[in-house]
């Protein structure tokens, strides 16, 4: 896996900065999306993408996107009610490039949408599917953006837009000869050009709610085994539903935290160190299922999660009262 180039920062609440050029990849809805998704590879959920730029206020992003009506400025919490996932270029210089990227693209500002490249896809890939079936191959073999013809004009989707704003400042995220379609974000990704920072659940009440500065270790941890469920596991007496605890060092928000002395339990399995909002952090694994309301000796639970579990929410960035 590479490693980041870039260091992330967060704000007074715990939540990543995004910086201008940062991508940002909308799950989509409909048989569009949905034949995109099963019938090119690598697979993804994402369609729809756009560009951040400035930040407004401080709850809110300029966006740059290509829509029905062409290349268009938006807003981020335009989409506060879907899904999607927020990449960052893996580049030492990303904030600086990518600022330099979201005001070249400024020249594509009077680009219309490119209805005719779905067309041109569409029929390319009807005319595939169907020699695959006269020759006997069912399913059809996968489609690789490599496999799809393409040539460049003056309209853009969406997709392109963001690929041709970075290739503006010299850094290509599509691969040459390949078509721009949503697989190539996650090829970008599987090379290491680009990095997953952030992502929201399409939770309107979760779009602005405070995050603890260790969001980006615990997203990390279960993004990256999202088949295998939490990580580390406490469950309190009675309850079915598990909580999920990062251990934090030496700082963190007490939810959905705990800090277990690693070097006194076996049962913990050492993860790795992740850049938090002050340093360094140490991400680990439990085994085992613990009990956050058991209170006999030696049961290394720690006081936040205890008050966590009863319902208590201390200040910001902070203790428990």
């Amino acid at each position: 896996m590479t490693d980041l180039k870039f260091k992330l920062s967060f704000d007074d609440r715990g939540r990543v900065n995004y910086q201008p050029g940062d991508i940002v990849g909308v799950v989509g809805k409909g048989i569009i999306p949905w034949l995109s998704k099963n019938a090119i590879v690598p697979q993804t959920d994402l369609f729809h993408f756009l560009l951040i730029g400035d930040r407004v206020g401080t709850k809110d992003y300029e966006v740059l996107e290509s829509i029905g009506k062409g290349v268009a400025v938006g807003r981020l919490s335009w989409y506060k009610d879907r899904r999607y996932i927020v990449f960052r270029v893996n580049h030492e210089d990303s904030e600086c490039m990518g600022t330099a990227a979201f005001v070249a693209a400024s020249v594509f500002g009077r680009r219309k949408y490119d209805w005719k490249l779905y067309a041109r896809i569409f029929a390319w890939a009807l005319g595939y599917w169907l020699k695959e079936i006269a020759t006997f191959h069912i399913p059809p073999l996968p489609v690789y953006p490599n496999m799809i013809p393409y040539k460049t004009d003056q309209d853009f989707v969406c997709i392109e837009l963001v690929f041709e704003a970075w290739k503006q400042v010299g850094f290509r995220i599509r691969e040459h000869g390949h078509a721009p379609v949503p697989a190539e974000i996650i090829l970008a990704q599987e090379r290491g050009d680009l990095k997953r920072i952030d992502s929201h659940d399409g939770n309107l009440a979760n779009w602005q709610e405070h995050k603890s500065p260790l969001y980006m270790v615990g997203r990390k941890i279960i993004d990256e085994r999202p088949k295998a469920g939490p990580d580390i596991i406490g469950r309190q007496r009675g309850q079915k539903r598990n909580r999920v605890h990062i251990f934090r060092q030496p700082y963190g928000y007490p939810i959905r935290l705990c800090d277990w002395a690693l070097q006194d339990i076996d049962s913990i399995e050492r993860i790795g160190e992740v850049e938090g909002t002050r340093g360094p952090v140490e991400a680990a694994r439990l085994v085992m299922a613990l009990d956050l309301m058991d209170t006999t000796k030696g049961t290394r639970v720690c006081k936040h999660c205890r008050a966590t579990v009863k319902g208590k929410r201390g200040p910001l960035m902070g203790e428990p009262k």
